[in-house]
C-alpha cells in the first residue's frame, strides 16, 4: 500500500443532502467518514429546490433561515387549460436554494468532524476484508463504500449492472420576478409525459420541464420547450442559468452488489415519478443506512438492515409509478380526482409530513428507524 493511500471506516462519494445526511447520522455515532465530491462548494446544483415537512422532519437542523416560501397555495393546471387549487396553511412544500441548502448541510456535518476531500473516483476493487478505491489524487482504503452521487453516479457504474433504462430528464432556469406578468403561486402544470414546474422564491422563481413517464414515441423536453413554457406561464423568456439535469427514478431494479457497498438517494434511483420529488428519499435512505451501519456488529447486518428498508422503498416507488400514469395519461379522470377528493387529502397529507403510502394507506412504508 503506498503511503498516498487514505484509510478510513466509511467513503461517502457525493457530499450532496444523501452524503451529508449519512455522515451526520455516522458522524454522531462515533464513525470514521470522509466525504469525497469531484465539486467543491458551495457549487451549483440544478434542482427546483422544494422541500417537503417530511423532508425537514428528517434534517438535523432548522431550515427557517434558509427557506424562501412556503407553498401554503398550490395550483395545478391539466393539459385541457382548468385547474385545481389547493391549500394549507402549513405549506406542503417549503422552498430553498439548493446552492445555498446544499453549501449549509455540507458546512454542518464537516464542522462535526466529517473530512472532505475534492476528489473523483476512477476505479473500486472490492476485496476479502477491505475496499481500495483510486481516485485522481490518492488511493482510499475503507470497510464501507456508499454511493451518494446522484442520478450520473460513478459509484454505481463502477460496481453494479444498473443501468437507467429511460432516464428521467429536466430542463430549469430562473427568471427574476421584476420580470413577470404577476405574482405566481406554487403551480404544477401537467402534460403527458410529466410537467413544467413554477416554485417562488425571494427574488425569483425557479421554473422547469421534465418527462416523468416513459414513451419511446414522443421526444424528450429541449431548451426550446422551457423558454415555451415560461411565455405561456409567466408572460416572460427571459431565463437565466438554464441547467439540464437527469433524475433518478429507477430504483425498482436496485439491489446491493455487496455487503459492503451501497448506494442512496438518486445513485439508486430512488426519486419518484409522481411529481419527481428526490431529496426526501435520498435523505431517508440514507439514514436508514447510516443507522443500519451504526447499529450493525457484521456487513451482513448491514445487508439485512438495508434491503429490507428497500423492500419498503421499491413499495413507495410502485404506489409512485401506480399514480403517475393515472396522472399523466388520464388526465380527465386526474382532474377529477383532484378536483372532488383526493387534492385535498393530498395537500393535508403532504403539509403534514405523510408520505403517500401513509396518505393512501394509512401506512408508515419502511421498517422503524
Amino acid at each position: 500500500m503506498s503511503i498516498d493511500t487514505i484509510k478510513t471506516d466509511i467513503l461517502i462519494v457525493g457530499a450532496g443532502p444523501s452524503g451529508c445526511m449519512l455522515a451526520n447520522t455516522l458522524i454522531e455515532a462515533g464513525k470514521d467518514v470522509l466525504l469525497i465530491d469531484k465539486h467543491n462548494f458551495p457549487r451549483h446544483k440544478p434542482c427546483a429546490g422544494g422541500l417537503t415537512p417530511k423532508t425537514v422532519n428528517l434534517l438535523p437542523f432548522n431550515i427557517n433561515h434558509l427557506k424562501q416560501h412556503d407553498s401554503e397555495k398550490m395550483l395545478f393546471k391539466f393539459t385541457n387549460g382548468k385547474t385545481v387549487d389547493l391549500n394549507h396553511i402549513e405549506g406542503a412544500c417549503k422552498m430553498v436554494v439548493r446552492e445555498d441548502f446544499d453549501n449549509y448541510f455540507f458546512d454542518y456535518v464537516t464542522s462535526k468532524g466529517a473530512k472532505y476531500l475534492n476528489n473523483k473516483i476512477i476505479s473500486v476493487d472490492d476485496l476479502n476484508n477491505k475496499i481500495n478505491v483510486k481516485t485522481n489524487k490518492q488511493d482510499i482504503n475503507c470497510n464501507f463504500l456508499i454511493g451518494a452521487d446522484g442520478a450520473n453516479s460513478t459509484v454505481r457504474r463502477l460496481t453494479t449492472n444498473l443501468n437507467f433504462k429511460n432516464p428521467v430528464f429536466a430542463f430549469e432556469g430562473l427568471i427574476d420576478k421584476k420580470a413577470c406578468k404577476a405574482n405566481i403561486p406554487t403551480k404544477f402544470v401537467f402534460n403527458k409525459l410529466g410537467y413544467g414546474w413554477v416554485f417562488p422564491k425571494n427574488d425569483h422563481y425557479n421554473i422547469g420541464i421534465g418527462n416523468l413517464v416513459y414513451d419511446p414515441s414522443q421526444p424528450k423536453p429541449k431548451k426550446k420547450d422551457l423558454f415555451k413554457f415560461a411565455q405561456e406561464e409567466l408572460g416572460t423568456d427571459e431565463i437565466r442559468d438554464i441547467t439540464g439535469f437527469p433524475i433518478g427514478t429507477e430504483g425498482l431494479d436496485y439491489i446491493p452488489s455487496s455487503k459492503k457497498i451501497y448506494l442512496v438517494g438518486d445513485a439508486a434511483g430512488l426519486a419518484e415519478t409522481l411529481l419527481g420529488e428526490g431529496i426526501y428519499n435520498a435523505v431517508v435512505s440514507a439514514k436508514y443506512l447510516g443507522d443500519a451501519i451504526v447499529s450493525s456488529a457484521t456487513h451482513d447486518e448491514v445487508f439485512n438492515k438495508y434491503t429490507n428498508f428497500l423492500v419498503g422503498m421499491k413499495k413507495e416507488l410502485s404506489l409512485y409509478n401506480r399514480g403517475s400514469k393515472i396522472l399523466y395519461k388520464k388526465q380527465r379522470l386526474s382532474y377529477w380526482m383532484l378536483k372532488l377528493f383526493f387534492g385535498k387529502k393530498f395537500m393535508d397529507g403532504y403539509s403534514e409530513g405523510k408520505t403517500l403510502s401513509e396518505i393512501i394507506k394509512g401506512k408508515y412504508p419502511f421498517p422503524s428507524i
